[in-house]
């Protein structure tokens, strides 16, 4: 959990950029004119779009603003206007530029056309001058705006030749072929009780390209009851949005003629001028809505509010849906519904609808699964997927899967014909804003698909608010998504894999090194201060994580991005962060019991220390895999690893690492020979630990001796040791190991008799346990605590002690603890006359014994069930 920081003040910038906004748009609206702010996501460098209107009628015509407010504009005979990267955009925009400049002093407004500026240039400028005679205010306005609507007609009608768009009239009776529409009950749901109401049936389907919004809209509007609600027809115009030419964007200016014929028009009644034909657009659909049959207008493939402002219906009669990959600007009582990828089981249903209900290939349940996962649920991924596979019958998925496995060719397989996902996501890339490009790219160099606001931040190079504003204009295009409930955003697989595939060819490499380096910086701090609150020890006088459950809340979302950034480390050459943060997440893994991710961690520590020639961290590693090994009951494999760690330790006079592996050589000479052969080398830790003055290995080394001095039957001298060990457990602050010491002398003391003791320092483990949120321990406290108090005759609590036990050690795959669970609750069931549980129980205890091989143990539950045969009860 972070320091709070204090509320950010609104800096005094900002204040004069929205003064600016705000006075154009006073002025505007006080002359009647039609304003909306344009969503910051979609901004190509424009502030405000201005719908024109004459008498209370709009006109069909609109522009853009971009707004400057400041000091820094003005000119010793006027203002200028800085173009940056907004030429291309602003010269070949849908609708036509202008710019204004606020001079904050005076509080007057100036203007200029930039499109028009930019059109007859014969060179790039970096600035568009702004003379001080064209001052708009309340005398002038009108100028203004007849000076506007004559240069939008003039380049419409300029360019109404170069665009096409497609107006199709659904019939209820022959809806667009759906049958590999699969899911979006709810959405589905949801768009029919907006259309259902009686004002503002307004609609916009968002999502990512490919997530199938254009075919959810055409299931919903080929329905019989969509029909006979909007009597008037249902029209689809495709918007052209997302075209890799932006010239192609369809507009209102050549959408109303073919609007008005499907709506019924004759095509000679419907004027020639553009002004003509929206009014009459506007009164067909009221003389429709007057009439009781209202329309449906779908708008598809929409990429900015100014394609479709002029077209929205007035009044609420009509129902209207739009889809886009973006969030549009302001739209009024507009109900978003944002699309997602499709559940897993959709995924098959929608593969498998591809190909005959016979097909053998169907039964590969286990590739099928794959392809789906490996396509991110993504319809359009899925649907090329299944079509190779349709176009190719002898294709197996299984060899489709390997054709897929690759990351950086993954995008060019997913290719059918003229469909490619990557052709796709590169529409929704060259509209980008120029200034969002590079750091779309950069967000690849990140390890993994999801991060948080402040490793975005670390990526991007910004601070933490200036990054989330990026991501939140990156979401508005549908290219990256936050995860609901939290301040971390995601990305597509599909996505990240076509940014990775932009940032190899946009940015150098030596940028994408220290880009990753920073991000490596950051994770390495935080991770280390992670592990030191686990481990109960204190760095500095502001720690990022007041407890432990904070630490492991972190560790917990970041684990899987660490694990990441420590093997993209060694490829980048950084072995040493790869070093360190596969150490700092040792405790971590031991604590939620990942034993193989704590192998493949401290392998990747071994490699790294090895490469960087840091002969310590490798004796450090080499302790670490060989602690992973013992809990993989691997004896022999840990034996010689914790082996060669005392060697290498012993070798270059590194005693603390001797210590350590020697205290690790014990507990698994324990585990695996007996205490026989380990209480030697646990007296030889204690040792080395007293030699090397360490508290912290002292009470560890005690700890691990009491354990092997219990199993012995040394009972009085494990009690001791346990006892002794936990003086130093207090000094070191290590919580950890004072629960572990206070669970093993509560053993020690149930075998010497003293069971109420026994059970108290089992109760005083406990808050340790839980302060470090160590469930493996806290559970394992529990089937001891159960065990004395089953000894005590405290039968309730004895069984809710383990069944806890049980359910825990059962749900993480640990056997033996399993095993040992069930063989109490067995011998508590019999004591408790309840003959068929115990039965049940210690068969279960049985047959998991018998697999792990534990001879000994097998015969203790034989002996058991023996017993129950021959006599009516167990012995007490």
């Amino acid at each position: 959990m972070g320091m709070e920081k204090m509320p950010a003040r609104v800096p005094h910038g900002r204040k004069i950029e929205r003064a600016g906004v705000n006075a154009l748009r006073a002025l505007l609206e006080e002359h009647d004119q039609i304003v909306q702010e344009i969503d910051g996501g979609n901004d190509f460098g424009e502030d405000l779009f201005v719908m024109v209107t004459r008498e209370g009628e709009r006109t069909g015509s609109a522009f853009t603003v971009q707004v400057k407010s400041g000091d820094k504009y003005k000119r010793a005979n006027g203002y200028a206007i800085p173009v940056d990267a907004h030429a291309s955009d602003w010269m070949n925009a849908l609708l036509p530029v202008f710019g204004v400049v606020f001079d904050f002093g005076s509080r007057q407004l100036f203007w200029t056309n930039l499109t028009e500026a930019l059109e007859s240039s014969k060179d790039a400028p970096n600035w568009i001058f702004v003379p001080r005679v064209q001052e708009l205010h309340t005398a002038s306005v009108d100028l203004f705006l007849e000076a506007a609507q004559a240069f939008v007609e003039q380049r419409s009608s300029r360019r109404a030749s170069e665009t096409a768009i497609r107006i199709t009239r659904m019939s209820k009776t022959s809806p667009a072929d759906l049958s590999y529409f699969v899911g979006r009950s709810q959405e589905q749901r949801a768009i029919k009780a907006k259309l259902a109401e009686g004002c503002a049936r307004r609609v916009l389907v968002s999502g990512m390209a490919g997530v199938g919004k254009t075919s959810l809209v055409d299931w919903v509007t080929g329905e019989s009851d969509t029909h006979a609600r909007f009597s008037g027809g249902v029209i689809v115009a495709d918007m052209y949005g997302f075209s890799a030419n932006r010239e192609q964007l369809a507009r209102a200016s050549t959408a109303y003629a073919p609007l008005l014929s499907a709506l019924g028009v004759p095509t000679v009644e419907v004027p020639q001028n553009i002004e003509s034909q929206a009014a009459l657009y506007h009164r067909t659909l009221d003389t429709l809505g007057a009439s009781g049959n209202p329309a449906l207008l779908v708008f598809d493939n929409v990429a900015e509010l100014s394609q479709v402002a002029e077209l929205l219906p007035r009044g609420t009669t009509h129902g209207v849906i739009i889809t886009s990959r973006s969030r549009l600007g302001i739209i009024e009582d507009v109900e978003t519904i944002k699309l997602e990828c499709l559940t897993p089981a959709e995924s098959q249903e929608l593969l498998g609808n591809f190909l005959s209900p016979g097909d053998d290939r169907l039964r590969e349940l286990s590739p099928i699964r794959e392809i789906a996962e490996l396509c991110g649920h993504l319809p359009l991924a899925l649907s090329i997927s299944a079509a190779i596979m349709k176009d190719d019958p002898d294709l197996t998925p299984t060899e489709l899967l390997t054709e897929l496995a690759t990351e950086k060719t993954r995008l060019d397989f997913l290719q059918f014909g003229d469909t490619a996902v990557k052709a796709a996501l590169h529409v929704s890339f060259v509209r980008l804003d120029e200034s969002l490009r590079a750091p779309f790219c950069k967000l690849s160099i990140h390890p993994g698909c999801e991060m948080s606001e402040q490793t975005a931040a670390a990526v991007l190079g910004e601070e933490d608010p200036h990054a989330r504003s990026v991501l939140r204009r990156l979401s508005q295009a549908s290219l990256v998504s936050r995860v609901p409930g939290t301040s971390r955003w995601r990305m597509h697989d599909l996505v990240y894999l076509f940014s990775a595939e932009q940032c190899r060819e946009t940015i150098v490499e030596a940028e994408r090194r220290f880009t990753f380096g920073r991000v490596a910086e950051l994770y390495f701090q935080i991770a280390h201060n992670a592990d030191l609150t686990l481990r109960g020890v204190r760095e500095g006088n502001t720690p990022r994580f007041v407890e432990a459950g904070d630490a492991l809340v972190w560790l917990d979302a970041e684990c899987a991005n660490l694990q990441a950034t420590a093997q993209q480390a060694r490829e980048f050459g950084m072995t040493e962060y790869a070093f360190m943060l596969s150490m700092n997440l040792t405790m971590y893994l031991d604590l939620r019991g990942r034993v193989s991710e704590a192998l493949q961690s401290a392998q990747t520590a071994y490699e790294a220390a090895g490469q960087d020639r840091n002969d310590e961290g490798q004796v450090r590693a080499l302790n670490n895999v060989g602690v992973a090994l013992t809990r993989q009951r691997r004896f022999e494999d840990a034996v010689l690893m914790l082996t060669k760690a005392i060697d290498a330790a012993e070798r270059i006079g590194f005693l603390e690492g001797q210590c350590d592996a020697t205290i690790s050589l014990g507990a698994v000479i324990l585990d695996s020979q007996g205490p026989a052969e380990a209480i030697p080398i646990l007296i030889r830790a204690v040792d080395l630990a007293r030699k090397n003055q360490d508290v912290d290995d002292m009470g560890t080394a005690l700890t691990n001796l009491g354990n092997a001095y219990r199993q012995a039957g040394m009972i009085s001298d494990a009690a001791t040791a346990y006892a002794e060990s936990l003086r130093y457990h207090r000094m070191s602050g290590n919580r950890r190991k004072e629960a572990a010491a206070y669970a093993g002398l509560g053993i020690s003391l149930a075998q010497l008799g003293r069971l109420e003791d026994s059970t108290k320092s089992f109760q005083a483990a406990f808050p340790a346990y839980q302060e470090v949120e160590d469930e493996y321990g806290i559970h394992l406290n529990h089937l001891n605590l159960g065990h004395a108090q089953l000894k005590i005759g405290r039968v309730q609590d004895a069984r809710k002690s383990l069944q806890l036990a049980h359910r825990y050690f059962r749900d993480i795959s640990n056997e033996d603890s399993e095993a040992n669970a069930l063989t109490l609750l067995g011998i508590l069931e019999w004591k408790s006359e309840n003959p068929n549980r115990a039965r049940a129980h210690y068969n279960s205890a049985l047959r998991l014994f018998r697999k792990m091989g534990a001879q000994q143990k097998i015969a203790a539950v034989e002996g058991y069930l023996r017993e129950m045969h021959g006599e009516p009860k167990i012995r007490k």
